[in-house]
């Protein structure tokens, strides 16, 4: 017998992106292939004219709950917002990443994954400087000890590459941190390098951040509206962001509050130039509070930008998956995987967005959650559903 049928969805292809309406049974917990008509599911979840999708993956926000004045609550901004899988956008270093782990990441509903960040204590909130970028002051030898103890959670190095806590080491900090990164990977480790980009100082460059990234590598926050941007004065793309595109940087919405606006997400729709991912880049002042409260809000944003949902989808699902190197256990619907599902409702709305800027488009698409489950395991949903 099957414990799980969800009938009658239009269930999502992430590899494709594509819809196909279909059933799909569940067994202790994963994705069952279909074996005997005969046998019959002990629970059976109508999802006609709605959407079943991979449960999404906000790739980036910030989860230390209590132990990092940002970390926000994973267990009521992940589950009731359709998000099985989340990664902690680099809030601890080697320093309080274990007290992390044992507090937050073992405990909460959905499946945490992590980036160390690169500076010893972290991101410490309220400080002067959120990070020391001393690069002396990185533990290579305590970095890699964490990747041996935790290496199936920690999935990267992050570095925040900004005025507000360079100071005065222009690269130095990330050019350490692809170092490290690199022989991480040489021992086997996924270790791509996460960049926080945002107003640079002026001996960075656009030109010499994105150049410095390798495949695989990720930029956050590519929408970000201060200092050197992504567009160049005439409105396109800067050469230096697209070469790395098209070599395989991974480039990431990040979404947050502060760092992107209605015209720069229009710009890039118009331009054919959505990221691979988008985030919520959630914290703790910012659970639930507009203008970039969540994960599907930004996804309905994006939407009001002019991006098809397809597309929208497959930057919440399977791309991320990739990213994280975790698409054997997330990020996709097929017999054997994980029955980590969501069931969402794609409505049409007028409703109007705004962004932190006073800028504002009209809507047309609400993602609206329904149902999430976890190992097969409802953990969420609507009571009208």
């Amino acid at each position: 017998m099957y414990d799980v049928l969800i009938k009658n969805g239009m269930v999502f292809q992430s590899q494709q992106g594509t819809f196909e309406k279909t059933d799909l049974l569940i067994q202790d917990g994963l994705i069952a292939q279909p074996r005997d008509t005969m046998q019959h599911p002990q629970t059976v979840i109508d999802a006609r004219g709605k959407y079943v999708l991979p449960g999404l993956i906000d790739e980036h926000l910030h989860l230390d709950l209590n132990g990092s004045m940002i970390g926000a609550n994973g267990d009521t901004v992940c589950i009731p917002n359709c998000v099985t899988t989340a990664c902690d956008g680099g809030t601890c270093g080697v320093s309080n990443f274990p007290q992390f782990y044992n507090s937050n990441i073992i405990r909460y509903e959905a499946n945490v994954y992590a980036y160390l960040n690169v500076s010893t204590f972290g991101n410490k909130s309220l400080c002067l400087h959120e990070e020391n970028h001393d690069p002396a002051d990185f533990r290579p030898d305590l970095i890699e000890r964490l990747f041996h103890k935790y290496p199936d959670t920690l999935r990267g190095l992050k570095v925040r590459m900004c005025r507000a806590t360079l100071g005065n080491y222009g690269m130095a900090p990330l050019e350490q941190a692809l170092k490290i990164s690199a022989k991480l990977q040489e021992e086997g480790f996924h270790c791509p390098v996460v960049v926080h980009y945002d107003d640079l100082p002026k001996n960075v460059s656009v030109q010499q951040l994105f150049d410095a990234m390798r495949p695989g590598d990720i930029v956050a926050h590519i929408y970000q509206t201060k200092g050197e941007t992504i567009f160049l004065e005439d409105g396109s793309i800067h050469p230096a962001v697209q070469q790395a595109k098209e070599r395989g940087v991974i480039l990431d919405d990040c979404h947050g509050r502060v760092h992107w606006s209605i015209p720069h997400l229009q710009a890039a729709v118009e331009k054919d130039f959505l990221p691979d991912i988008i985030s919520s880049d959630t914290v703790r002042i910012s659970e639930y509070v507009k203008p970039g409260f969540s994960l599907l809000h930004a996804l309905s944003v994006f939407s009001a930008a002019g991006a098809s949902t397809e597309r929208l989808l497959q930057c919440v699902t399977i791309n991320p998956a990739r990213a994280l190197g975790i698409e054997d256990r997330a990020g996709i619907l097929m017999p054997g995987m994980p029955a980590d599902i969501a069931i969402l409702d794609i409505a049409d709305t007028q409703m109007v967005f705004r962004d932190r800027y006073g800028n504002t488009a009209k809507g047309n698409k609400l993602f609206i959650p329904l149902l999430t489950m976890v190992g097969g395991r409802v953990a969420y949903r609507q009571i009208f559903f």
